[in-house]
């Protein structure tokens, strides 16, 4: 696993979708679960850490979207781990009593078409029935998880999108708020799959006031310890 900082770590060698990890005295809570088929991976990068599937407790999903929480239902079937998904929308997806929302081909560039119809809307209905032990809100705190950290809601890529906020360690885990180039530049959710990409521009705004040191994003390499110019300039060039 690579290390974030001291008890916060990101799973490595996932083909989709950041997972992270955060320890705590009675074990370790995941944010979000990359793709089906991403249990060997999880237990293989958990084992060379010296930790194990059964360590794990917890577990947040920042979106119920495939490449979030594609792998949840089997780690809920071994590891027993209580799961934490926002009430609007995100809950219900998970326990399979709807679909996920995703934009309209009307609003969509041609380009942005194709791609959802041949990758975005068919992996949107991947089918799903796992129980949500916690339904959350903004402002909660999950101090089970960490002392300190904070559901943020972060609507727009989903209607119940929402990231974990440590401000002590100014810390946050944003889901696909953000994506990250290999580059190093942040780019705006995926289009095909964002339903209100004026909502998501709202939400990077609200981060951008947050002062973030380090944002843990789920697709490309964190932003360790530099974030907040970062988010800051991103933002400053949003329409």
């Amino acid at each position: 696993m690579q290390q974030i900082m001291n008890g916060i770590y990101m799973v490595e060698g996932l083909r989709l979708g950041n997972i992270y990890v955060i320890e705590a005295a009675d074990g370790m809570t995941l944010v979000d679960t990359s793709v089906p088929g991403s249990l060997p991976r999880i237990e293989k990068d958990l084992r060379s850490a010296g930790r194990k599937l059964s360590d794990i407790k917890r577990i947040l999903i920042t979106h119920a979207h495939w490449d979030h929480h594609g792998g949840l239902a089997e780690l809920k079937e071994v590891t027993g781990a209580r799961v934490y998904a926002h009430h609007h929308c995100e809950s219900a997806v998970l326990r399979g009593e709807r679909k996920p929302d995703y934009p309209p081909y009307s609003q969509l560039g041609g380009f942005d078409r194709v791609i959802a119809a041949v990758w975005v809307r068919p992996r949107l209905k991947f089918n799903l029935s796992v129980p949500v032990d916690c339904e959350l809100t903004e402002g909660d705190r999950l101090d089970e998880v960490l002392a300190g950290l904070t559901v943020v809601d972060i609507p727009g890529h989903s209607p119940g999108q929402c990231g974990f906020w440590h401000p002590e360690h100014r810390l946050f885990f944003g889901g696909d708020l953000l994506m990250r180039a290999p580059s190093g530049r942040f780019l705006l959710p995926i289009a095909a799959a964002t339903p209100d990409m004026e909502e998501a521009k709202r939400s990077i705004r609200k981060v951008a006031d947050m002062n973030v040191a380090t944002l843990c994003q789920g697709h490309g390499k964190p932003c360790i310890g530099n974030a907040d110019p970062l988010i800051r300039a991103f933002a400053g060039k949003l329409c």
